[in-house]
């Protein structure tokens, strides 16, 4: 056995092993956990158990006395009570690619594309990427001020992004996210761009990897993938890879577009692993640390002084299309904007589906100049007036020409319907200049 070698190993006074390396065993296994005895582990820290059939990697979730908690990264079959395990005494990294773009990676950071499998020993590096660090501190930040065009004119005119923004896009399944996101990715200009597919199905990293990647037009596209069927550590694990590449680019100067789809899914990872270590479940399930890990996350990203920008999208899945939900109510509060898709008008075509009243660019006065800004609070004001009658429109009790007020608000939001729910150059100056009009 492992163990064995390494004993033997210190009484023959070789040095073939280090010191510093330290041994347990398996105490018992239950659910997706392992409890095993220890000496001196960290919360982190990197393990490795051997089973009789294989070998399982996995982390330190938690410690109390001498027996800590581990998270597999893979599945548990083979896993018994009695099987060693070897603590490595280092928290989590994965090697740095010379040329990671146009692959995708997996959650230990290796290449699992088939095309790019039989090079991949030629394009590794002997750096590694740390996977845990803290965000930088505020006085390393700067201020959001360069805008972002997207190619969508409600978000270009309406909800602005801009470069070192940390967005999310909030929506019930089947309305239009990741569509949304893929759109965004394909419009959006930047140096470097890293999907994180986090928890979702394996058809559309598929899809994505076919559609966008195989063509060969991704010299600047990174995917990490981390499907439905992986553990939660491995899950998170996969964010923390992205964001390390992120934070790697980025330090050299470089704009990343980092898109995670979704923060939801890596949620309910992270509740998984919280409920296993004993925390109490306080918000609808959800334990505190996944409250207080999921701000981290997002604080990653940014602008930074003498360095490049990490701009954030991220897909928020709405339980039940329950904007209040834990996750999505918290998120709103941690981002700098929030796009709410609306199932109504997604039934209805317009795409993409934003809620105009609901949604918030927190950075807007930063990117948009005074007519922007003039014109931005005209079209909020003739959609929250359209709001007020939409009812008696909708069911027909109103009729055309009964009253003019009414009349000209349905006539203006038909007009910027079409110009704002579209992919398109710019808005057509008649309607703006009727917009900026309007009373």
């Amino acid at each position: 056995m492992k163990s064995n070698k390494w004993l033997l190993t210190l009484l023959d006074g070789t040095t073939e092993a280090s010191v510093a390396t330290e041994y347990g065993r398996v105490e018992s296994v239950s659910g997706c956990f392992i409890e095993a005895s220890h000496q001196g582990c960290v919360v982190g820290e990197e393990v490795t158990i051997y089973a009789r059939s294989r070998v399982v990697e996995a982390e330190v979730v938690s410690i109390q006395g001498n027996r800590c908690l581990l998270a597999p990264l893979t599945s548990l079959e083979g896993i018994g009570v009695g099987n060693d395990v070897e603590y490595k005494k280092q928290l989590p990294s994965v090697e740095l690619m010379n040329n990671p773009f146009g692959k995708v990676l997996n959650g230990f950071g290796q290449v699992i594309s088939a095309q790019e499998q039989e090079t991949v020993r030629e394009t590794t590096a002997s750096n590694q990427l740390t996977l845990s660090t803290e965000p930088a501190p505020v006085s390393a930040k700067e201020a959001v001020t360069a805008k972002m065009e997207t190619g969508a004119r409600i978000i270009d005119d309406i909800f602005p992004l801009g470069m070192g923004q940390k967005v999310g896009i909030f929506a019930g399944s089947g309305v239009g996210k990741s569509t949304l996101l893929n759109k965004l990715y394909q419009g959006m200009q930047a140096d470097v761009k890293i999907i994180a597919m986090v928890g979702e199905r394996s058809r559309e990293v598929v899809d994505f990897y076919q559609d966008q990647m195989s063509a060969g037009h991704c010299d600047d596209t990174i995917l990490i993938a981390s499907t439905s069927e992986d553990s939660p550590s491995l899950k998170r694990r996969a964010v923390y890879v992205s964001l390390a590449y992120a934070r790697h680019f980025c330090a050299q100067g470089k704009n990343v577009l980092f898109v995670l789809d979704s923060i939801t899914r890596l949620a309910h990872a992270l509740r998984e692993i919280g409920i296993s270590r004993g925390e109490l479940p306080v918000a609808r399930g959800y334990p505190p640390s996944v409250f207080a890990e999921l701000p981290k996350i997002v604080e990653l990203c940014g602008n930074f002084k003498n360095q490049g920008s990490i701009t954030s999208i991220m897909s928020v899945l709405v339980d039940g299309d329950d904007e209040n939900e834990p996750v999505s109510d918290f998120m709103r509060g941690v981002l700098d904007g929030h796009f709410i898709l609306d199932r109504k008008l997604s039934n209805h075509g317009l795409y993409p589906s934003i809620n105009i009243l609901k949604s918030r660019s927190r950075v807007m006065e930063n990117l948009f100049s005074p007519d922007e800004l003039t014109f931005e609070k005209k079209v909020r004001s003739i959609y929250s007036d359209y709001s007020e009658v939409d009812d008696v429109v909708r069911t027909g009790l109103y009729q055309a020409g009964t009253n003019d007020e009414i009349d000209k608000v349905i006539a203006m939001k038909r007009q910027l319907d079409r110009e704002l729910y579209c992919w398109k150059h710019r808005i057509d100056e008649e309607v703006k200049h009727d917009v900026l009009r309007y009373e």
